[in-house]
């Protein structure tokens, strides 16, 4: 649409239309109201392409002050539009002052329009129905005279100046349709008046009553002449509006309106209670339980044409005891890509109270501030310098987002102290046993591991590439180190690697690889500790000293925990060095089992404060969701070898676990103590229990070995005793290494005979009897 073709047009008809009364004054004998649908019909035809119909009468009151009724008066819509009609007015009703003509001044005392019905539609790239572009004319191309166009130029309405003593609409409606969302917004007028300011005449006092979204708006204050915006001078506003319990401001001017260009208006907004203003957002409007605090925005609009910007952004919202936010900067190409540059506060004191506001809960514990620096536009977003801080944490660095078919996120975060406690709903204010931790994480059907499936979905739609660094972080029983990592996601491909952190003393590094655009999610674990201190790992002083190395290669495959754990396949060593044992101390926590084993078995824990151990190792090879250890649980003391097999089948989660232990030389224990027996582990990961073999001690297992053997059943039942666990050194046995002790064993025992095939028998299937395999 040219620019201010829309004004051209109103002030064309306008001043047609009195021209008319003008000549019917003088020969009012050779005009009637035909003659004057048709000739404004034809020229808004000629200027818009549009048809102008006047389906009622027209009243002509002739005299010093000219009046005309027009009823019932139609504007049409372009092809394709959502209706026929763009424009529809029940009545138009105009008086005209007749002297100000001879001077080129169209004085109109009165113009009222009854209950006009605008449509306006709009879609972005095109004009909607908004192109009043006259139709081609073929004539108009071929030259004309000088003359004749300068004659043209001075009879035309257009070089007429306009002035009113009253505008005024009463019962409109306004409908902005988009074509693109399919949205119909309406807005009711129920009056809206314009009239000569009585402080400055070359104002326009301003007053409009609207609705909008169910809420009145009051609009008042003063704007330019007509005639300044019809001569494109500068177009001065003072305007001040309520709605809703909000004001709003606008002060400043247009160079020139028609054309949209030179706007410089300072803009203000402030309620009481944002809260109250919501409704205007319709459906999309949060509820809320409480009020939220007053907001307070100044800000100045500025540009030309379609190159619009917002600077001097200074906006304030909420109250301290519950949120508030400050922002401050710019907003660069408001009608196309807007382009906000915001320096941004937030501070929440108490993060649960404004959770409370919508019902849903925020896991965060207050007080939480964050600083940061937005901007972007479209598909392009970065957040710099932002700075966010909990209770106890801090965070920092900056973010960037590409939005797009895939969307993705980079970045690089670092903190100084990160408490996991923050972000958790009960924070470190609850304090858990071990028998609530257990309870909970068990399922509904009393495994551990949940056969819900897991939300990878999300891993899918989006791609990211962030670098993380974290000084302190604080875990409910542990602090870790100097963490780092790099999280890499493409196409559902998750990766952490390399992932590095210091922990009790020690450092831990690995990589995880989880592949979610599989049909079946697949998962790769590598983990490797060095120099871990058992004691910090471990509460109520049980252990002293103990350094530990720490090897876990892992894979499986499966789309919920349990089903992962069900397929695992790979390795998991866990080998402790020189430490000592509390023995009073021992409780069975996850993964110390042998400890809580020894502590139950150990003769000397009544007696004794302490147990010296050597080593102690924890090796089990998985291949499928089963846990086999092959000798690959041993622990040695000052006083106890113990060594353990079994299964831990992660399919369905039973234990199957026995644990020999033996007396090192020169303890004296009878084959009757509980040092003698096969200590058994069984139930389930979420219920272990654990207990002497149902068969009693070794001395009744070589019983049961006498009444079904014949000969040399003593040398049997010392070999059960003395050599099952008889190793040189068991916990490189756990580990898969031949000792030099085991080695001599091995050759003395090459110049011994040999038993007899059937007593070989016997001794393998006790063997299997004692070690459950």
């Amino acid at each position: 649409m040219k620019k201010g073709i829309f004004f051209k047009i109103a002030v064309s008809v306008i001043v047609l239309v009195i021209l008319l009364i003008a000549g019917g004054f003088i020969a009012i004998q050779s005009i009637n109201t035909d003659q004057i649908k048709e000739v404004l019909a034809t020229q808004v035809q000629k200027n818009t392409g549009r048809t102008l119909t006047i389906n009622g009468a027209v009243e002509l009151k002739i005299g010093l002050v000219p009046k005309v009724v027009v009823n019932d008066v139609t504007l049409s819509n372009p092809a394709g539009s959502t209706r026929p009609e763009m424009v529809t007015i029940k009545r138009f009703e105009m008086e005209v002052a007749i002297a100000p003509l001879l001077r080129k001044q169209v004085m109109v005392n009165k113009l009222i329009l009854t209950s006009p019905n605008v449509l306006i539609e709009t879609e972005p790239n095109g004009p909607g129905n908004l192109d009043f572009s006259p139709p081609e004319d073929k004539e108009a191309s071929k030259p004309v005279p000088a003359d004749v166009e300068k004659q043209a130029e001075e009879t035309s309405p257009s070089t007429f100046s306009l002035a009113f003593n009253e505008l005024k609409i009463e019962q409109g409606i306004l409908t902005l349709y988009d074509r693109s969302s399919k949205k119909t917004e309406t807005v009711g007028i129920d009056l809206l008046r314009i009239s000569p300011s009585a402080e400055n005449p070359a104002l326009l006092d301003l007053n409009l009553v609207t609705q909008v979204r169910g809420q009145k708006i009051d609009l008042s204050g003063t704007v330019g002449s007509l005639d300044s915006l019809l001569q494109q001078k500068s177009w001065p506003l003072a305007l001040k509006a309520a709605v809703a319990g909000m004001q709003l401001q606008a002060e400043g001017a247009v160079e020139n309106l028609q054309a949209l260009q030179g706007v410089n208006i300072k803009l203000g907004v402030t309620t009481n209670e944002l809260s109250n203003v919501l409704p205007l957002l319709g459906e999309q409007a949060p509820k809320l339980s409480s009020p939220i605090g007053p907001l307070n925005l100044s800000a100045q609009l500025l540009g030309s044409e379609k190159n619009f910007r917002v600077e001097n952004i200074n906006l304030n919202l909420g109250k301290k005891e519950l949120a508030t936010v400050h922002a401050t900067g710019t907003l660069a190409d408001l009608l196309g890509k807007p382009t906000p540059n915001l320096k941004l506060s937030v501070a929440v004191p108490d993060p649960a109270s404004l959770a409370s506001l919508t019902g849903s809960a925020i896991p965060v514990q207050g007080p939480v501030a964050l600083q940061a620096q937005v901007k972007g536009s479209g598909t392009s977003w970065n957040i710099s310098s932002m700075q966010l801080t909990t209770q106890k944490s801090d965070l920092g660095g900056n973010m960037a987002l590409k939005l797009g078919k895939r969307p993705f996120i980079s970045g690089s975060l670092e903190s100084k102290t990160i408490a996991v406690a923050d972000f958790t709903a009960s924070g470190s204010n609850e304090t858990k046993t071990e028998n609530q931790v257990s309870a909970k994480s068990a399922t509904k059907d009393g495994r551990l591991f949940s056969d819900q499936p897991l939300p990878l979905a999300s891993l899918q739609s989006v791609d990211a590439k962030v670098q993380i660094k974290v000084a302190k972080l604080l875990l409910e029983k542990q602090t870790l180190s100097n963490s780092q990592l790099t999280l890499s996601l493409k196409n559902g491909l998750l990766t952490v690697n390399p992932f590095s952190t210091g922990v009790a003393g020690g450092t831990l590094n690995g990589s995880v690889t989880l592949d979610s655009g599989r049909s079946t999610p697949n998962l790769a674990i590598t983990l490797k500790g060095n120099n871990l201190n058992l004691e910090a790992l471990q509460a109520k002083d049980a252990i002293r000293g103990g350094r530990t190395e720490l090897n876990i290669t892992l894979k499986g495959s499966g789309k919920s925990v349990r089903a992962l754990m069900g397929s695992l396949t790979g390795e998991s060593v866990i080998s402790v060095g020189e430490a000592k044992l509390a023995n009073k101390s021992m409780e069975w926590l996850a993964g110390d089992f042998i400890f809580q084993v020894l502590g139950s078995i150990n003769p000397f824990a009544a007696s004794e404060k302490y147990t010296q151990m050597s080593c102690a190792v924890v090796r089990f090879v998985l291949n499928d969701g089963v846990a086999t250890a092959d000798k690959g649980i041993a622990m040695r003391t000052d006083k106890v070898d113990v060594i353990g097999s079994g299964t831990i089948n992660l399919k369905n989660e039973q234990l199957n676990l026995g644990i020999k232990p033996r007396a090192r030389g020169g303890v004296g224990v009878s084959l009757s103590s509980p040092l003698a027996g096969l200590v058994k582990v069984k139930g389930t990961l979420a219920n272990p229990s654990m207990g002497l073999d149902a068969a009693g001690t070794m001395k009744t297992a070589v019983s049961l070995g006498a009444g079904v053997a014949t000969g040399g059943i003593s040398t049997l039942g010392e070999l059960l005793v003395d050599k099952v666990v008889a190793d040189g050194d068991p916990c490189s046995t756990a580990l898969g290494r031949t000792s030099k002790a085991s080695k001599t064993s091995s050759s003395s025992g090459q110049d011994q005979k040999a038993p007899s095939s059937k007593k070989k028998s016997l001794e393998k299937q006790l063997l299997q009897n004692v070690f459950g395999n």
